[in-house]
C-alpha cells in the first residue's frame, strides 16, 4: 500500500514498511459517469450526441483523482459493484498518475449509472441520476473492517457522497465515529440525513453547498453573507465540528473556523463555464491538498477555488488541468471575512 521506504534495522534484520498515504477517501455509493454533448437538446425528440466520456464516479473517488492531479497522494476505498471493478481499477491507475491506491469493496450488484448532457447551444446541463446497489449486513461489517484499518492519527479520512440503500444514516455516523475514535481527522461532504447524523460527531472539515447549508440552519441562504452568518451558526449548534466550508456556485465560497473567518471567488467570464459536475468536489481536494501540505487555510480557500475553476471549464468531471488550476489560483481572491 503506497510508497516502501526503511524504518531501520531491528535485532539485526531490516525492517521495511509501507508509508500510507495521508488522505483516505471513501466512496460508499460510486456511479459509472456518462457524458453526452447534445447541442440544440430536446426533450421528446431525436438530436445527435457526441459520448465525451463514460468514467468511474462517486464523489470521494472525484476527490481522489483531483488530488493526484494536484500531485497528493490518496487511497480511494468503499464499495464498487463486482462488475465495474476492473474499469474502476483501471481507471484509477491511468487518472490517477500512480497517486491513488485503490481498496474498493466488490458487492455483488451493478453499479449505477448517471448521464450529463451538456448542450454547447443553448449553455445548458441536464442530469439524469439512477439509484444504486443495495448493502447487505456483510457488506456493512466488511466496510467497518476497512475503515478501521486505515483510520489513525495523521490520516484524513473523507466521506463524500450519497448513501447507498441498506446503509442507514446512523450506520454511517457510526462509520464516521468509527475514524475518529482510531485518531483520524475527519471531512464529510454528505445530504439529508446522512448529513445531520455526522454533525453530531467531531469533524475536522465539513462541506456543503448554499441550499444543503440553508435546510440545516433553517433559512434561505441568498448571499455570501447569509452564508456566513448561517455557516457560524451551524458551528455553534454542532459544537465538535471544527471548519464548515460552503460553496456558493458563481459566487464563490466562505470557509468558517474557530478563529478565522474567510471568504474567496474566482471571476470568470461566463462563456468559459463548460461543465459544473464535480466543481464541489474538485474544490473539497483543493482545500485539503493545500491543508493537509501547508496548513495555511488562507492558501488552502485559494487552492480549493482554484481547483474548483479547473473542474468548471473542463468537459470531464474532476478531470483538471495543472495549469488551469496555476491560472485560477494566481486570480483567486480571499479576503478576511468582514462585518457579517
Amino acid at each position: 500500500m503506497g510508497r516502501r521506504g526503511t524504518v531501520g534495522d531491528h535485532g539485526g534484520y531490516t525492517c521495511v514498511v509501507s508509508v500510507m498515504p495521508s488522505i483516505v477517501t471513501v466512496t460508499l455509493n460510486p456511479a459509472v459517469d456518462r457524458v453526452i454533448e447534445a447541442a440544440g437538446f430536446r426533450t421528446g425528440g431525436t438530436v445527435k450526441g457526441k459520448l465525451l466520456g463514460i468514467q468511474p464516479a462517486g464523489k470521494a473517488l472525484n476527490v481522489s483523482r483531483v488530488l493526484a492531479s494536484l500531485g497528493a497522494r490518496s487511497i480511494a476505498t468503499g464499495f464498487v459493484g463486482a462488475d465495474e471493478e476492473a474499469m474502476f481499477e483501471k481507471d484509477v491507475r491511468e487518472a490517477g498518475s500512480g497517486r491513488v491506491v485503490m481498496q474498493f469493496l466488490a458487492v455483488g450488484a451493478r453499479t449505477r449509472e448517471n448521464i450529463t448532457i451538456i448542450d454547447t447551444e443553448n449553455e445548458t446541463e441536464t442530469h439524469i441520476r439512477s439509484t444504486g446497489f443495495v448493502v447487505h449486513p456483510e457488506d456493512l461489517t466488511r466496510i467497518r473492517s476497512k475503515v478501521s484499518l486505515l483510520a489513525r492519527r495523521g490520516v484524513t479520512m473523507v466521506f463524500s457522497g450519497s448513501l447507498p440503500a441498506g446503509l442507514s444514516a446512523d450506520e454511517f455516523s457510526e462509520l464516521v465515529a468509527l475514524s475518529v475514535r482510531y485518531g483520524a481527522r475527519v471531512v464529510v461532504d454528505a445530504e439529508g440525513a446522512a448529513l445531520e447524523a455526522a454533525i453530531t460527531r467531531k469533524l475536522w472539515v465539513i462541506h456543503m453547498n448554499r441550499d444543503e447549508l440553508g435546510t440545516l440552519v433553517g433559512e434561505e441562504v441568498t448571499d455570501r453573507h447569509a452564508a456566513v452568518r448561517a455557516a457560524k451558526a451551524l458551528r455553534e449548534r454542532a459544537g465538535a465540528v471544527e471548519w464548515v466550508a460552503v460553496t456558493l456556485g458563481a459566487e464563490g465560497a466562505v470557509l468558517v473556523g474557530p478563529t478565522l473567518c474567510l471568504t474567496g471567488r474566482v471571476d470568470m467570464h461566463p462563456t468559459r463555464v463548460v461543465n459544473t459536475v464535480g466543481s464541489g468536489d474538485s474544490f473539497l481536494a483543493g482545500l485539503l491538498e493545500s491543508a493537509v501540505r501547508v496548513g495555511d487555510w488562507r492558501v488552502a480557500l485559494r487552492g480549493a477555488l482554484a481547483a474548483a475553476s479547473a473542474n468548471v471549464v473542463s468537459k470531464m468531471t474532476a478531470r483538471v488541468r495543472p495549469e488551469d488550476v496555476h491560472e485560477f489560483r494566481e486570480a483567486a481572491v480571499v479576503e478576511v471575512c468582514g462585518g457579517e
